[in-house]
């Protein structure tokens, strides 16, 4: 009975060490264009931060675009401003924040690394082009993170990239063709993120957290060069499939490598490792749910935690896997999904 309630006490200690997290980037775009308000378990109008944190989460993601064009209604996101103004938030709601630098204008993943015109255009009037984007980089990402350390924020991750298994910044950061270049642009954001904030946690990103070659690939080239990175982090959506758009009901077989990885990861580099995009499809809240607890249930020893891509996400959009549902006319709240991050006090 003693081993049993020790074994329990341990598996209570760990869900709760476990970081749990959401990436809401769009919150303040969904806030001003005020078609929905946000509702708890309960229907009671609550105030997003806050509703994450009753579903006991402690962390926010918040991707940082370099110059972003305007949105419909005018007014521009994810620009530093706007990163600052999120974080800022979340501070005061008591959560962790981790910044994610795409070091682009507009999205970044693996099928898109397009480097911002302004410093690329600064770039080839220079014989040294790649010693001018490594300075861009590090100006950028010493401006965000100086103007959240103005603002009282300190964040607890900083990603060098977000998913980078080709590289970033096109056609400079390419490993295929240049991986000192990569290396340099990598360490570039490195650096100026220890400069500001020097027990940051920097994270390399990649996708599909279930394919161990992808990462290392991208690993190596660190490694061989001399470029520090603190931890890996991964993108895991088990149960789509990117090419026929279908659901594919044996993600537990993906989730169960991604573990397996980041055991070999440790093995491999001395380095923890986070899911710090997840996403299941939400015409099936209970898939979702199921995969959240299984994650966080599993985890082993050196998957430290989790984010789930964009949870308040509203019903309207064309973004099928957030965590939001229509509990009203105008109100959304948490799916099965999104209550599963709750911890749970009987283990």
């Amino acid at each position: 009975m003693l081993v049993l309630l020790l074994l329990l006490s341990v598996q209570c200690f760990a869900q709760k060490g476990f970081v749990r997290g959401g990436d809401i980037s769009w919150i303040t775009e969904t806030e001003d264009n005020g078609k929905w308000q946000y509702v708890d378990t309960l229907g009671s109008p609550i105030e997003p931060y806050a509703l994450l944190k009753q579903l006991d989460m402690n962390a926010i993601r918040l991707r940082v675009w370099v110059n972003p064009k305007p949105s419909r209604n005018g007014k521009t996101y994810n620009d530093i401003a706007d990163v600052v103004c999120k974080a800022v938030r979340a501070r005061q709601a008591g959560m962790q924040v981790m910044i994610d630098f795409h070091y682009s204008n507009w999205w970044a993943d693996p099928g898109k690394q397009v480097a911002p015109k302004e410093w690329t255009n600064a770039a080839s009037k220079q014989s040294d082009s790649i010693s001018v984007m490594c300075d861009s980089v590090r100006q950028h990402t010493m401006a965000t993170l100086i103007a959240l350390k103005k603002a009282g924020v300190t964040p607890r991750w900083v990603q060098i990239g977000n998913e980078i298994p080709n590289g970033f910044m096109h056609p400079y950061g390419m490993p295929n063709r240049r991986p000192e270049w990569f290396a340099m642009l990598f360490k570039a954001g490195y650096d100026a993120a220890k400069e500001v904030f020097p027990n940051t946690i920097c994270i390399c990103h990649i996708d599909n957290g279930y394919n161990l070659g992808r990462t290392t690939r991208i690993l190596d080239i660190l490694r061989r060069y001399n470029v520090p990175f603190d931890m890996l982090g991964w993108s895991l959506y088990p149960a789509m499939n990117w090419v026929t758009g279908e659901v594919d009901k044996n993600w537990q077989k993906k989730c169960d490598q991604c573990i397996s990885n980041a055991d070999a990861i440790y093995e491999m580099y001395g380095k923890e490792s986070m899911l710090v995009e997840v996403g299941m499809p939400d015409m099936d809240e209970n898939i979702g749910a199921d995969c959240i607890r299984y994650l966080i249930d599993n985890a082993g020893k050196h998957l430290r935690g989790l984010i789930w891509w964009e949870p308040l996400t509203t019903p309207d959009t064309n973004y099928r896997m957030g965590a939001m549902k229509k509990y009203g006319d105008n109100q959304c709240g948490p799916n099965k999904a999104l209550k599963a991050f709750k911890v749970d006090s009987t283990k």
